[in-house]
């Protein structure tokens, strides 16, 4: 994984970069145009947004929601569409749970688009209801 890095989004290069990769892959290519580049919660100091880069090209993102009782969510997990399905996701799944645990997190949640649930039950996660509403995502959970 020495060709990896995950790391905070800093600077106009990167912010510019982490706001494609997810406005291309988890809005454009669901027909949604309704992406919001600097919303709130992007400036949480208990969210992180992170970038992966391979070979120090952008490749992907990720946010990491600090909870209460040692969790976090991850959010909004993206790699760049000509890039995937080439392990690049679990890479950066791999990394996101080092850092949890280097955090002191002990459990990780999210709320994978219905044809994302194999992913992560490939990465050990399984179905745990924790947040009440219609999100229109499947809830997972991983203790790590």
């Amino acid at each position: 994984m020495d060709s990896y890095d995950l790391s905070l989004a800093d600077g106009a290069d990167d912010w510019a970069a982490y706001h494609r990769i997810r406005r291309l892959v988890l809005f454009e290519a669901r027909g949604r145009f309704d992406y919001i580049p600097d919303g709130p919660e992007e400036i949480k100091a208990e969210n992180l947004s992170l970038l992966l880069k391979y070979l120090e090209e952008p490749i992907g993102t990720v946010r990491l929601d600090a909870r209460p009782e040692g969790k976090a969510i991850v959010r909004l997990v993206a790699i760049a569409s000509r890039l995937q399905r080439q392990g690049h996701g679990r890479v950066l799944m791999n990394l996101v749970e080092e850092l949890a645990k280097a955090l002191g997190l002990k459990e990780l949640l999210v709320h994978a688009a219905p044809d994302a649930v194999g992913f992560y039950q490939k990465l050990g996660y399984s179905h745990f209801d924790f947040e009440k509403g219609d999100f229109g995502s499947v809830q997972l959970h991983k203790l790590i």
